[in-house]
């Protein structure tokens, strides 16, 4: 079996045969989504990114799930109640951030265990993303123009992968961030880094599209 054919295969759903049904597993897993979203915040350097129920209707749209599931998956989480936000004159809030969006779509799918290995490394990710290029470039292209100026290190974006399966180094991820992600920043101090747009769109392909178990 070659390398590009052990990456497509899965043991879960692809994202297009998840029907509104599977919804419920975001309930039945909601403590295990909520657990891995606090783990990611950390990952970020403890940064909280709210979700408005367009942008995620239209990522989940983007990465091949059906209308109704794109539709209802932003209520689905955001009622999980793992995050709240207050301000004055309103009431208190759940909300969905970007730390439980990969969670989901593997949960979606059938993923028994969110953050077991992907298969996915320094030696396998390109080999991945070319089988998956026109996915991946669609999720770029719908991310929300704020996350191409969002710079992170490539070693934030390393343990971000780490905590979702994806065994990737700080270097590798610098070089794809370049290459697919279009752009990548360099201080006078030597700290380098990747756009969130890039890490996002990165991680979600490989959370709709890699093997999961």
């Amino acid at each position: 079996m070659s390398i590009t054919e052990m990456l497509t295969e899965t043991s879960a759903e692809p994202a297009w045969q998840v029907d509104i049904d599977a919804l419920g597993r975001l309930q039945a897993h909601g403590a295990e989504i909520a657990a891995k979203a606090m783990e990611l915040t950390d990952s970020w350097g403890q940064a909280m990114f709210i979700l408005d129920p367009p942008t995620v209707e239209q990522v989940f749209t983007a990465l091949g799930f059906s209308g109704p599931v794109s539709a209802h998956v932003y209520e689905a989480v955001r009622s999980l109640g793992y995050v709240r936000r207050d301000e004055p004159g309103a009431a208190p809030r759940s909300e969905f951030t970007w730390h439980a969006m990969d969670a989901a779509v593997m949960t979606l799918r059938g993923a028994t265990r969110v953050g077991a290995p992907t298969g996915i490394d320094d030696g396998t990710i390109e080999d991945f993303l070319q089988a998956h290029r026109p996915l991946f470039d669609t999720v770029m292209s719908v991310m929300p123009q704020y996350t191409s100026r969002l710079m992170f290190s490539p070693e934030v974006a390393a343990t971000v992968m780490a905590s979702l399966g994806i065994g990737l180094s700080a270097d590798k991820i610098y070089q794809l961030g370049a290459a697919y992600g279009r752009q990548v920043t360099l201080d006078i101090e030597g700290r380098r880094g990747v756009s969130t747009q890039f890490i996002r769109a990165l991680s979600l392909t490989v959370a709709a599209s890699a093997r999961l178990s």
